[in-house]
């Protein structure tokens, strides 16, 4: 019964009190739809993002000084010889300065 006298109430007072505002206006007429080039070529997998995300330049490339490439160029060689090691089973000669083992600590190291 609440529930029929509510809306009773809602229609009489939405007779009565019509809405204004901007929120009740009309919507705007529908814009005609974009058409797009046809594509030539397309992919018949999806991309990865992490791959499209690397095919767009950086803003930022022009910022990285040339030392920091240098050092993660050497720090790139280094894992992938870490890991050409593991595939032989070897030791890595991975030494620093002030290290309590010198790198002929290591007995089957093989220069790469």
């Amino acid at each position: 019964m609440r529930d029929l006298i509510s809306r009773a109430l809602i229609w009489v007072l939405r007779l009565l009190l019509p809405a204004r505002g901007r929120h009740t206006a009309l919507h705007a007429p529908a814009s005609e739809p974009v058409t797009l080039p046809p594509v030539i070529c397309a992919p018949t997998t999806p991309i990865p993002v992490h791959v499209l995300a690397r095919s767009i330049p950086s803003p930022w490339r022009h910022r990285v000084g040339p030392w920091l490439l240098v050092r993660e160029a050497g720090q790139i060689r280094e894992r992938r010889r870490a890991v050409e090691f593991a595939t032989l089973g070897q030791d890595h000669p991975y030494t620093y300065p002030g290290a309590p083992f010198p790198r002929s600590a290591f007995t089957d190291w093989v220069s790469a």
